[in-house]
């Protein structure tokens, strides 16, 4: 496949512009003119280097105040999970035995000996 470039008209164009001529105006010279006027117009809200930095410095004093909240959260939640912990643990504990109560001990009495009764004498 050739590829066929027509240099003649760029030509032409080139030879036009270094006469001093002005290049020749196929309608995007509105568009041009349009962009450049879109261009001047945003440009001075963009953003500088100093205003990146102050940005940057910002972002960094954030993010220290941030990594200080979490560090004393995660503390919190450790002391106060501990703390819950122990509560649980001392409620939960069973009750200590009570000491055994001494046994009931009942003590036989000797048997007291039994007396028979005794015949009557005999009448004579």
């Amino acid at each position: 496949m050739e590829n066929k470039i027509d240099y003649t008209l760029l030509d032409r164009l080139v030879a036009k512009i270094d006469k001093g001529g002005e290049p020749p105006d196929d309608g995007d010279m509105e568009r041009l003119s349009a962009l450049e006027a879109r261009f001047d117009a945003v440009l001075p809200t963009l953003a500088t280097r100093t205003d990146i930095e102050s940005v940057k410095s910002e972002i960094h004093k954030s993010s220290g105040e941030t990594h200080k909240w979490m560090l004393g959260t995660v503390i919190g939640l450790f002391l106060g999970f501990g703390g819950l912990f122990l509560a649980m643990s001392n409620a939960l504990k069973p009750a200590a035995p009570q000491p055994a109560a001494a046994p009931i001990v009942i003590y036989s009495q000797p048997a007291l000996p039994i007396e028979h009764p005794q015949a009557p004498p005999a009448a004579k």
